[in-house]
């Protein structure tokens, strides 16, 4: 009888340790999530007044065309992988607002840089392909997350395989960006996932890898 008292003291004390430890590692973790949001809702602050920045900087000291592109590249895949973090926390109620403000900061960010890579073009007549991946962020439809899902992986498959000569560009629609919303009524876009390739092509249908890699080396002999 000693022996089960004792047991089971011990196993109520284990399970409170067990239970404690839980509680101390989730606070820990939630702690480290929250910060983690901020240090990249600060860094996407910062970037958005670099790229403001940059573009002066661009005009004012007469940068060179190559420089120009590699930093356009460089700058674009930065902000890409920036904004893949994000995902690690898109699951969490928490962090609903602040995501969402994120990303509509990065969205905005890809549209700047959008519409510099088109200057830059006309400018430099630059034979980099900008792809530009228009997507839906809040969609609850599985068909068109299928799609978008799919769309995807291609792209980043496409842009691994020249990553120099493509300039990947995915902007979200649902954000209530009025200049994104300008640039998408000039060129018809109205359905999504779409892509966009120099502005030109508009693909819209599903597409293999060879296909979507045609249309792009295509672009770039125009």
């Amino acid at each position: 009888m000693v022996n089960s008292k004792n047991a089971f003291w011990q196993a109520l004390i284990l399970a409170i340790l067990v239970f404690g430890l839980g509680l101390i590692a989730g606070f820990f973790l939630e702690s480290y999530r929250s910060d983690s949001v901020q240090n990249v809702l600060l860094g996407s602050e910062v970037n958005v007044l670099d790229e403001q920045l940059r573009e002066r900087v661009i005009d004012n000291f007469n940068i060179s065309c190559i420089l120009v592109e590699e930093d356009l590249v460089g700058f674009a895949d930065r902000i890409y992988h920036d904004a893949q973090k994000l995902e690690l926390y898109d699951g969490s109620a928490k962090f609903s607002d602040s995501l969402l403000i994120l990303h509509k900061r990065y969205d905005l960010l890809r549209t700047y840089l959008w519409s510099e890579s088109v200057k830059h073009k006309d400018n430099c007549g630059s034979k980099i392909v900008t792809v530009v991946y228009i997507y839906n962020y809040k969609t609850e439809d599985d068909e068109k997350k299928a799609r978008q899902g799919f769309y995807s992986r291609i792209l980043l498959e496409l842009k691994n395989k020249y990553p120099e000569k493509v300039l990947l560009i995915p902007i979200a629609r649902d954000m209530d960006l009025s200049s994104l919303n300008l640039i998408l009524d000039r060129y018809g876009v109205s359905e999504s996932p779409a892509i966009i390739i120099n502005e030109d092509k508009i693909i819209s249908n599903i597409v293999t890898f060879d296909e979507l890699e045609k249309a792009i080396l295509d672009s770039n002999k125009e």
